[in-house]
């Protein structure tokens, strides 16, 4: 009996005892996996700072106080297809997209840059490229939002400005709105002394606001930002702009809007109005244009 009882406790350890092992071997193979994918995230980071890209780029609109001026290709008649939300909301700013709406004359994007090559990553310049300007089609109607100011709080970025209507954009460091001249104040080179930042895991960032001028053209094109680093020379990096575009488009200004559409407030809807002659154009007040040198 003894003897009996002993296989049937042997067995019932054997029997009893599998999934344990089983177990204990599964856990021994998820180990060993995350081992492979820890190494093979490794890789990549390593990959990512020393081989990959140099920088990243981030796009998007800056906060800033503005009265801003937009239009839209086609004419609006029936008051009753406006959105019933205020100039900050949803339904608002679905309209205006469903429409196809652009700013006129002026625009401005912030781009933030992200050097995430380990060591030093220079920013030397920055260019227009793709540039096609047409006589504007946006004399449809002129979208006129109210005024108002942004949260306070952020550092100030490096401001930008590219002239549309020069044969070859140039960046002009943008010092402003001068309420005294009327006019925006160009100083000179926005680059003439180049930018460095640290790459890496604990990386440096730069903001930049770039603003597009333009007169009585629509125009299309892209930005590239030049950047250095060592061992890899000089090297052009594209900006993509909000939803994912690779070019950006400004409007330009015509002799007279066929309809209006009217914010009084934030809060309340628009309204649709009759005819609108359109504001002057935007005056560039420039300084001398310098050839890069130095850093920053």
């Amino acid at each position: 009996m003894i003897g009996a009882l002993g296989v049937l406790v042997s067995s019932a350890v054997a029997v009893w005892g599998l999934p344990a092992a089983v177990r204990s071997s599964e856990v021994a193979e998820q180990a060993e996996a995350r081992e492979k994918n820890k190494d093979k995230q490794d890789d990549a980071k390593e990959e990512r700072l020393t081989i990959g890209p140099a920088i990243d780029i981030q796009a998007g609109e800056p906060n800033l106080y503005f009265s801003r001026r937009y239009a839209l290709a086609q004419r609006i008649t029936n008051a009753e297809s406006l959105p019933d939300g205020g100039f900050l909301s949803h339904k608002y700013w679905a309209w205006f997209a469903k429409h196809k709406g652009l700013r006129v004359n002026e625009a401005t994007v912030r781009v933030t840059i992200f050097p995430i090559h380990r060591g030093t990553v220079v920013i030397q310049n920055m260019r227009i490229t793709n540039l096609s300007c047409k006589p504007t089609r946006y004399t449809g109607t002129a979208v006129i939002p109210p005024p108002f100011g942004d949260s306070g709080g952020e550092a100030l970025p490096t401001a930008v400005a590219f002239d549309l209507t020069e044969p070859s954009p140039r960046p002009w460091k943008n010092q402003g709105w001068d309420p005294d001249e009327d006019a925006y104040k160009l100083s000179g080179n926005a680059f003439a002394k180049a930018i460095y930042l640290d790459g890496g895991e604990d990386f440096d960032a730069r903001a930049f606001d770039l603003s597009f001028f333009t007169k009585n053209k629509d125009c299309e094109f892209g930005v590239e930002v030049n950047v250095t680093t060592a061992g890899r020379g000089d090297e052009w990096y594209p900006v993509i702009f909000p939803g994912a575009r690779g070019t950006y488009k400004v409007a330009g200004r015509p002799e007279r809007y066929e309809t209006s559409v009217v914010s009084e407030d934030v809060t309340e809807p628009p309204v649709l109005r009759g005819p609108r002659t359109p504001m002057g154009l935007p005056v560039l007040r420039k300084g001398t244009f310098l050839p890069a040198h130095g850093r920053t």
